[in-house]
């Protein structure tokens, strides 16, 4: 059967530009796809294939219509379904890998499942529309489309979705709509004219099909308007996802950055996101954390006042509190929280919460607490010291000549009792003066573990009687020290007698000396005492705070003073009915200054 094919050359313009206008929306279609969550990606993907699989299929049939002769196989149900499912899932194929990856390889292999459907559809037309059978010495038949339809798809492709381009742009997409929809449409009209069995190419007359002309000059115009309206919508619409992201990137650099942590949570109180800070602060990833509440991280004393907080936040009041999070490893952090509600669309839809660590500023502020008590001791000491110690001396001269005087048992007991007394509080009257002038004291060498052994033997006797074992272990032989020894030595005394009255039904005492990384001495002494409960340990060093029942408070107080003099470092940790533990670091220095 011959055929011959006429050429209408608006038929051809709108035939591309009815290809360049769906490869456009498939190209946009796909764009969307990228900008969407999982689950509604591969619908976006879909309606890609379908776009461009459509404006294949309609150039299919705008070609069709230049054939001499059309017959009803040319509407066949299985052709017209096939015609339409080649290129629909030759394009899916593309987009779907292009999807996933943007590398040159992606873009390679999607062309070829573009190329490749245009190239089955092409010879299926032929054989099944223009009866073409094909040898071998027409191997150019089929390698030309073939190539023509590889090289439009890989230019195309590389146009929107280059390596160098970081998004899919506008411009890009338009060039590549371009390319594509004039290559399809070259392989349509190179297979049409190369396929006849005699082919005379009629170009039609226009002159005398006026009304065709406006009608198809019609359509060129309306799909030229609307191509052009998409560039615009998508030229503002990049303009406007471009500041939103430079919103974002500012957003983002601000949370991320922040030296406070940062954590936003839900209603419930849910934690939905954490920043780095407050992964330092807490221990805790942020894919860690988003499996707890705030309220589970949140030392249990603050709890209350956290929660009234959150309570508060929620109903639209920013707050301010003082908290403490309990830090993966089990440690306190204190923390200041400022929360803020998370409003969108004018609801609340949680709580933004900015996390500080105040540990150190605490910390800072109970030394200098410390301090102003002890400068107010101090002064106290000066003033009333040695206006006591005097009469004391009296008394105690007139005591003792009345003690050796008095001829019945009676009046040497009570003279004895009033004796014990005031040595006491000469006792305390010496604590004092020691607190309101410490005496200058020359720094000089001095072994440590000496040092200890001396004062282990002073208590040793002490401890026998209670049931007490002091067990030692020291981790080198000698370590020299530059110190006051005396002071030193009443450090030790005071936490070994400590331990040993904490201990009442006996026990064992460990004291330890090792180095730490810094080679610094670190001494320390656990009991196996009754312990100090929370809420009292924080106030150990107190002026005349003390657990004794005949303790004045002055000696842990003297103690701390003592290390801090020598720069070093005391610390204090407690387990209520299981003891107490004293850890002593005192640096490595080659030379200390005296202290006053």
């Amino acid at each position: 059967m011959e055929f011959t094919y006429t050429f209408h050359f608006f038929l051809v313009v709108i035939s591309i530009l009815m290809v360049v206008s769906y490869a456009y929306t498939a190209f946009d279609f796909h764009e969307k796809a990228l900008n969407m969550v999982l689950s509604y990606r591969k619908i976006w993907i879909i309606g890609s294939a379908l776009a461009f699989g459509a404006g294949i299929w309609i150039l299919q049939y705008i070609v069709i219509l230049g054939l001499s002769s059309a017959s009803s196989a040319h509407y066949q149900p299985w052709f017209v379904a096939t015609s339409l499912l080649i290129p629909v899932c030759g394009s899916f194929l593309s987009f779907l890998i292009l999807t996933y990856k943007r590398h040159l390889r992606a873009i390679f292999f999607a062309s070829i499942s573009i190329a490749l459907s245009l190239f089955i559809l092409q010879v299926l037309t032929s054989t099944y529309l223009l009866n073409v059978t094909y040898k071998l010495s027409d191997w150019w038949r089929l390698a030309l489309p073939g190539s023509i339809a590889f090289f439009t798809t890989i230019s195309s492709l590389w146009l929107v979705y280059g390596v160098s381009n970081e998004k899919v742009s506008s411009w890009g997409k338009m060039f590549g709509a371009i390319v594509l929809g004039i290559g399809s449409s070259c392989i349509y009209y190179l297979t049409m004219s190369t396929s006849l069995a005699k082919p005379r190419l009629n170009v039609e007359n226009y002159s005398d099909n006026t009304l065709l002309q406006y009608i198809v000059l019609t359509g060129i115009f309306i799909i030229a308007v609307l191509i052009l309206i998409s560039v615009v919508r998508d030229r503002k619409l990049e303009k406007q996802a471009n500041q939103l992201e430079e919103s974002e990137h500012r957003y983002h650099s601000l949370v991320e950055n922040s030296p406070d942590g940062v954590m936003l949570l839900n209603l419930n109180g849910q934690i939905l996101n954490i920043n780095p800070s407050l992964e330092k602060i807490s221990g805790y990833s942020s894919n860690e954390a988003r499996f707890k509440t705030s309220f589970e991280i949140v030392e249990q004393r603050f709890l209350k006042r956290t929660m009234v907080c959150f309570e508060e936040t929620k109903k639209g009041s920013p707050q301010k509190c003082e908290s403490a999070i309990v830090h993966k490893l089990g440690h306190t952090v204190k923390v200041k929280i400022v929360s803020i509600p998370h409003i969108v669309g004018g609801k609340v839809q949680g709580v933004i919460a900015f996390v500080e660590d105040i540990t150190e500023l605490k910390e800072t502020e109970e030394l200098l607490r410390r301090s102003e008590k002890l400068t107010a001791v101090g002064e106290l000491a000066a003033g009333v010291a040695h206006e006591i110690r005097n009469p004391l001396t009296s008394l105690k001269g007139f005591a003792n000549i009345l003690h050796s005087t008095a001829k019945d048992e009676k009046s040497q007991e009570f003279l004895q009792i009033m004796l014990s007394e005031i040595d006491r509080i000469n006792f305390i009257v010496s604590e004092f003066m020691l607190l309101a002038r410490p005496q200058e004291k020359e720094f000089a060498e001095s072994d440590l573990i000496s040092l200890l052994r001396h004062v282990v033997s002073l208590l040793k006797t002490q401890a026998i009687l209670k049931d007490i074992v002091i067990r030692t272990d020291y981790e080198f032989d000698q370590f020299i020290l530059v110190c006051e020894e005396n002071q030193i030595k009443q450090v030790f005394v005071n936490v070994l007698k400590n331990a040993i009255e904490a201990m009442p039904s006996g026990g064992m005492i460990t004291l330890k000396a090792t180095k730490n990384e810094d080679g610094d001495a670190v001494i320390s002494i656990k009991d196996q005492g009754v312990g100090i409960p929370d809420h009292q340990l924080s106030r150990i060093g107190e002026p005349f705070y003390t657990l004794k029942e005949n303790g004045t408070g002055l000696g842990l107080m003297v103690s701390f003073n003592i290390i801090e003099n020598h720069n070093g470092r005391m610390t204090l940790s407690s387990i209520e009915g299981e003891g107490t533990q004293v850890e002593v670091c005192l640096p490595v220095q080659k030379k200390l200054i005296s202290v006053n």
